[in-house]
């Protein structure tokens, strides 16, 4: 069965299978609109993040999972110590010396066939992927976006909950855990439905969700220090919960500074996950995009402020890898000292930020991404007084740089875009898009009739006659000049804001886009002048008819222009639709993540180039849907990125 056939089986699946976004298409662009104005709106005026500071603030501990079949347990309070550091000794020694392997998805819920397809191999016990044996995350983060294009019950329902549970219906042992990170679209419905979703500490399917808010800490290998014994440095996995790219909340840092900040030692190494890559426009240190995340690394995790002393003091601490989605691709930036050449050895002391987006979502490109990426300096010296700050001179800035395997490559965006203007394509706009046509149709057919009606009352004529009229005199002329003076117009608009340095201008932009539809247009209205109207036939008849032509040339000629218009738009919003306006659902990914008892972390980028579009429906305990040609085969993205817990200092 196709994706479009298993709608008819909701009621034995217990969801609808949804078909991917069509984001250009009216509805879902309305839709998002309001939504994002209404998200907007609630972040400045009620955060509910703000509420989320009478949630339980209990340190998560992936040793107190539930056992398959046995009652889930309620979160084990860790009251009297102010983190991690409540473990036994039994559990100190367990994880600093077990194995542990995590997967990493994000921007996953959106049609069903990439999400499912992207689940089912999270779901997998082993992955073999060019001789080697990958094992099943036992903690599965996902790194926002879990729901597409807006958040809701039924959305995430249908889109996420739905086939996450069918992928792996029951719990394996040892047990699964499921952590979430909100991206923007989980934001939409004022982060409500995300809320209810992931902090309850429930299943969905065989995966069990934990955390308490909507951003997490978890101590993954090593011991903090306490009761007297010292502590041994390992791995910490983080979640930050930035709301929209505006400010970390007051409750959420505390959050950190209780169950994290205090708890951390030298040689401790952290696994950062955030909700969208800021680094990438950060262009130069103390950039806005970047000062957040920026702030709670240096303040939270290099160094605790000390209220007795009023001075901070180093933990010893690092971020050794940043993991984001938002953007659908896949990226990874290298941290290099300054002078460092371009091309060199593999070496797990750098430190890694790495993009992947690639959970299910439509695919976008990365060739615009920066070569290079100049970011804040770490932290002043520890000692000095807090909102003090000396005379010494500051560090170097931070340099990192922008690895050869991005996904897409520059020749595969080369030959993926264009298909959204070619008409012989199954991605050409109007086709991907339904009701993006017939919507740019009727825009034309009014501005048509507005033109037309100042035209008329101009010649003091009907309409129809001052159609008849255009048709007679010089009319090659006259075609000649309506379908040519907008592209002129268009190229001395274009020319103009280059040398005035405006051609990113908002104003600019739009006038470009408005330029090419009126050419469109003129197009249409050409074809329209050269019918030759029979004059026996009522007027009425001729002006629907003239009408229809200019719809169809709405349709046809208008989404043809407005595919040029987005791929001539060299970046910014407008730019970003030429993927999105494809919603191409191959190339799908994820992160599988080992961390080996010697301390190092080792991360594998896993690529489906094609998902699964055929399903077949298996009735045994449960109702499940299996690829009537099983899973496709993965592959790396590129070679494993071996990470030590220690790098060199920044």
């Amino acid at each position: 069965m196709k994706s479009r056939e298993l709608a008819k089986h909701h009621a034995v699946l217990g969801f609808t299978p949804q078909a991917a976004v069509r984001w250009l298409s009216p509805m879902s662009l309305a839709r998002t609109a309001l939504k994002v104005m209404a998200a907007t709106v609630f972040a400045d005026f009620g955060d509910k993040r703000e509420l989320e500071g009478g949630f339980p603030a209990d340190p998560l501990r992936l040793d107190k999972l539930p056992v398959p079949g046995q009652p889930a347990q309620p979160p084990v309070s860790s009251r009297g110590l102010p983190g991690p550091a409540e473990l036994t000794e039994e559990r100190a020694a367990g994880q600093a010396t077990t194995e542990l392997w995590l997967d990493y998805a994000a921007d996953l819920g959106d049609g069903f066939d990439a999400t499912y397809t992207v689940a089912s191999l999270l779901a997998k016990d082993t992955l073999t992927v060019e001789g080697q044996e990958l094992q099943r995350g036992k903690v599965l983060v996902l790194g926002g976006d879990e729901v597409y294009p807006v958040a809701s019950p039924a959305a995430y329902e249908n889109r996420m909950v739905g086939p996450y549970r069918m992928a792996l219906p029951k719990a394996p042992a040892p047990p699964a855990v499921m952590l979430a990170l909100p991206g923007n679209h989980d934001w939409y419905d004022g982060l409500t439905s995300f809320i209810r979703l992931f902090t309850r500490q429930r299943n969905i399917g065989g995966w069990r969700t934990i955390q308490t808010r909507s951003y997490f800490a978890v101590r993954l290998t090593g011991e903090s220090p306490a009761g007297g014994r010292r502590g041994t440095p390992g791995w910490w996995l983080l979640g930050l919960d930035s709301q929209l790219g505006q400010y970390i909340d007051e409750p959420q840092l505390d959050y950190f500074y209780r169950n994290v900040t205090l708890q951390l030692q030298p040689g401790d190494a952290i696994i950062l996950c955030v909700a969208a890559p800021f680094w990438v426009d950060a262009a130069e240190p103390g950039t806005n995009e970047f000062r957040q995340v920026n702030f709670f690394e240096q303040d939270y995790l290099r160094r605790r402020f000390d209220p007795e002393t009023g001075l901070f003091q180093a933990t010893g601490a690092s971020v050794r890898l940043w993991l984001t989605g938002d953007l659908h691709h896949y990226s990874r930036y290298e941290q290099r000292a300054p002078g460092e050449p371009e091309h060199l050895p593999p070496d797990p002391a750098r430190t890694q930020m790495i993009t992947c987006g690639l959970g299910g979502a439509y695919l976008s490109d990365a060739h615009w991404l920066p070569e290079d990426l100049v970011l804040p300096a770490p932290s002043a010296t520890p000692g000095e007084s807090a909102g003090v700050r000396g005379d010494p001179p500051k560090p170097a800035a931070r340099r990192f740089t922008r690895m050869p395997a991005i996904y897409p490559g520059p020749a595969d965006s080369r030959q993926l875009g264009p298909r959204l203007a070619n008409p012989l394509s199954p991605y050409w706009l109007p086709v991907r898009n339904p009701g993006f046509g017939v919507s740019l149709g009727i825009v034309h057919v009014i501005a048509a009739l507005t033109l037309w009606t100042v035209f008329s009352a101009f010649r003091g004529e009907s309409f129809v006659d001052s159609l008849r009229s255009l048709t007679q005199g010089n009319t090659p002329l006259l075609l000649a000049a309506l379908v040519l003076a907008m592209p002129l117009l268009l190229a001395i608009v274009a020319l103009l804001a280059r040398a005035l340095g405006l051609a990113k201008a908002g104003i600019v932009v739009f006038a470009r886009g408005a330029l090419y539809q009126l050419s469109a247009l003129a197009v249409s209205a050409a074809v329209v002048i050269l019918v030759p109207w029979p004059r026996g036939w009522p007027d009425f008849v001729i002006l629907l008819l003239a009408l229809a032509l200019v719809h169809l040339g709405g349709w046809a000629f208008g989404s043809e222009a407005f595919a040029l218009y987005i791929l001539a738009t060299p970046s910014g919003e407008v730019s970003s639709w030429k993927m999105s306006g494809q919603s191409i659902e191959d190339h799908k990914g994820f992160l599988r993540i080992h961390l080996t008892p010697d301390g190092n972390l080792t991360v594998y980028p896993l690529m489906v180039d094609a998902v699964c579009r055929d399903w077949q429906l298996a009735m045994n305990d449960d109702a499940r849907l299996v690829p009537a040609s099983g899973l496709p085969a993965v592959r790396l993205l590129e070679e494993p990125i071996t990470i030590a817990r220690k790098g060199t200092p920044p």
